[in-house]
């Protein structure tokens, strides 16, 4: 089963600090590109892309906005996760009424695509892509490849992980 956390983000909770300026920076140049589906996808630690997708989710509660995340965990996951990206895009296109409010954005949380070559499937089919970078411990190598598979087109940027 796909570990799936939707952030109802009516909900409020003053009493949290608000997420990094640089997550919060990182929101609005994504909130640029026209995305529903986001793929977060660690070059080297899935660590990495969890804490940036969780800081994130922060930036999206404080600003109301509805999100869904998916962190797959094996075969089915990553086709059924590869799925919702694929319909709720097509949807989004089509611009079909829905009865109940449905999250606006979708963001996954991927292992590296070079050793995880299922995650692929999802990363293809997200509007946009982001790669995270921990410094001094990703080869350069790695992230080019990572770049390659994805394909350029789908890669939004990186995020430097100090």
């Amino acid at each position: 089963m796909v570990a799936a956390v939707e952030r109802n983000l009516q909900e409020n909770d003053a009493q949290s600090d608000p997420p990094r300026r640089e997550y919060q920076e990182l929101w609005f140049a994504l909130a640029r590109k026209s995305w529903r589906s986001l793929a977060i996808v660690a070059v080297d630690r899935e660590e990495s892309a969890s804490e940036i997708t969780n800081a994130l989710g922060e930036v999206a509660r404080m600003l109301d906005e509805r999100v869904s995340f998916f962190a797959p965990i094996d075969v089915l996951d990553y086709v059924s996760v590869a799925g919702i990206f694929s319909a709720a895009n097509a949807n989004f296109a089509a611009d079909i009424p829905r009865p109940v409010k449905a999250p606006v954005r979708s963001i996954a949380i991927l292992p590296p695509v070079v050793r995880n070559p299922l995650a692929l499937k999802v990363a293809t089919a997200a509007d946009v892509v982001v790669i995270c970078v921990e410094i001094g411990k990703t080869r350069l190598s790695a992230v080019r490849r990572t770049i390659e598979l994805i394909g350029r087109d789908h890669v939004a940027g990186c995020v430097l992980i100090g």
